[in-house]
């Protein structure tokens, strides 16, 4: 039994506002754009996109958008232009009394946001959470300093990222039985490991293609026991199973649209 604990994260949501009258075709769109950008980072992503019904909000500001969910970070606007051009509105924060004294911003009603690809939200929103920063992501697309309060987006932004070409980057960690694993001591295979280890590992093709993954030569560690709380999802601890990386073969993303 191949034991994949990616399956049983906990989703984060990321919400977003509608405030255009879109088909239900464009909506789902709008899903398979952002779920092509989740997979990329994840093979299992730990984001879902939900989207709330506020087409009332047609006529408002970002700014009140925003300041109608102070505590949504990022808040996503998905407006009439968004089967056009594929964008979002990324709504970061607002810019706060340091970010006026430095000069990042106008003044404490300006809004740190950028219109980018739908595809583009997940990274960027794992980004903006470890090693980038909103503004520099504002810089390519011209938008001046300090940020106005008020200002057009004529660019839309990209990361450059090739979804499809680049979908096997990532890997994920599984559990499997020895009967359901290859290994090899073959040199021009562990040669292409640093450092070269003894073995290597990797799930027998059939079982791979069973659980949605494609499977390639790796690394393994034999299993160990884990104590999980009540409730919790169990899986075999077997001494002589081994934790191989693979990469994934079919994107398997969570699609959730909701609307309250």
């Amino acid at each position: 039994m191949v034991y994949n604990p990616d399956l049983f994260r906990s989703k984060e949501r990321i919400n977003a506002v509608l405030v255009a009258d879109l088909t239900p075709a464009q909506l789902d769109a709008v899903q398979d754009r952002f779920g092509i950008g989740a997979n990329l980072c994840s093979p299992n992503p730990s984001e879902q996109l939900f989207i709330h019904d506020k087409r009332e909000w047609s006529a408002s500001s970002h700014a009140d958008m925003k300041r109608a969910y102070p505590d949504t970070q990022p808040l996503l606007v998905v407006d009439s232009h968004t089967p056009v051009d594929g964008g979002i509105w990324y709504i970061d924060r607002f810019a706060d009394a340091d970010d006026v004294e430095s000069e990042q911003a106008e003044n404490t009603n300006t809004l740190f946001k950028i219109r980018m690809t739908t595809e583009d939200v997940v990274i960027s929103y794992v980004n903006y959470g470890h090693n980038t920063d909103i503004r520099e992501d504002m810089d390519e697309v011209d938008i001046d300093y300090p940020t106005p309060e008020n200002f057009e987006q004529d660019t839309l932004f990209k990361t450059g990222s090739d979804y499809i070409k680049e979908r096997f980057i990532n890997p994920t960690w599984v559990t499997a039985t020895p009967d359901e694993i290859e290994e090899t001591t073959d040199g021009q295979v562990l040669d292409t490991f640093m450092p070269r280890p003894d073995i290597a590992y990797r799930l027998r093709p059939q079982v791979a293609r069973q659980h949605g993954l494609k499977s390639r030569w790796t690394l393994g560690s034999a299993a160990r026991d884990v104590k999980r709380p009540d409730g919790a999802p169990s899986h075999v601890d077997n001494p002589t199973s081994c934790h191989s990386r693979l990469d994934w073969y079919i994107s398997i993303g969570l699609r959730h649209q909701g609307f309250d």
